[in-house]
């Protein structure tokens, strides 16, 4: 589960988010929803810790984070989350395929032969077993999100983060993505998807809602 109790966050010497409180747990897909600019990614940042905050308090389960301390953050952020941001975040010069095994090339722990087995079938999945060898800038913005989003699954994270994940998608891929989360669902992930697609909350468990600097539950 995480929690998140009376956070406040300043940009810029004014109020992004006050006095904000918030619950996502296993098993279930929360959505953050709001204008543009209103805080939704920041939000995503900070429980990715990639951000600070100026008060409040952040829970992971019983363990309270402390999101400045780097070194602890980086190795639980590359162990349990996986971030699919909105501007995909791939590199460019790099194949689909190796941009897929990037986070696993951090993670000595992770066998290699594994880590490959577990891309190829992910590309499969995706449709993209066809530009395994495509460097990222020759492939459309539809192949970049869904090569973000199997990047985001290879080392199996127990938290998803999502900032509007069906950018890009047509109706076909945006089916692939939702039955996707929903499979990621039932196996017990956690997950915290950031969108404007209404379309979205037809699977949602929680929506949250961001307005002038306020967070506040839905349904």
């Amino acid at each position: 589960m995480i929690r998140i109790d009376g956070l406040t966050k300043y940009y810029h010497k004014k109020p992004l988010l006050i006095n904000t409180s918030f619950i996502a747990e296993k098993g279930q897909i929360t959505l953050l929803t709001g204008k543009s600019g209103a805080g939704k990614t920041t939000l995503l940042n900070i429980i990715a810790g990639l951000q600070a905050f100026d008060s409040g308090t952040y829970w992971i389960n019983d363990d309270k984070i402390d999101v400045r301390n780097d070194q602890w953050m980086s190795q639980f952020r590359n162990k349990e989350i996986g971030y699919i941001v909105q501007d995909y975040a791939l590199i460019s010069d790099y194949s689909v395929l190796e941009n897929i095994l990037l986070t696993s090339f951090y993670n000595k722990n992770h066998n290699k032969q594994d880590a490959l087995d577990k891309a190829t079938q992910l590309a499969k999945n995706f449709g993209l077993s066809e530009i395994l060898d495509k460097k990222v800038k020759r492939i459309s913005g539809g192949q970049k999100q869904r090569t973000a989003i199997a990047r985001s699954l290879i080392l199996d994270p127990s938290i998803i983060l999502a900032d509007e994940p069906t950018t890009h998608l047509d109706e076909e891929n945006f089916k692939l993505i939702m039955q996707l989360f929903e499979s990621l669902k039932e196996a017990n992930t956690l997950l915290i998807i950031a969108t404007h697609d209404d379309r979205i909350k037809l699977i949602a468990d929680k929506i949250y809602r961001i307005e002038d600097c306020l967070l506040k539950q839905q349904s």
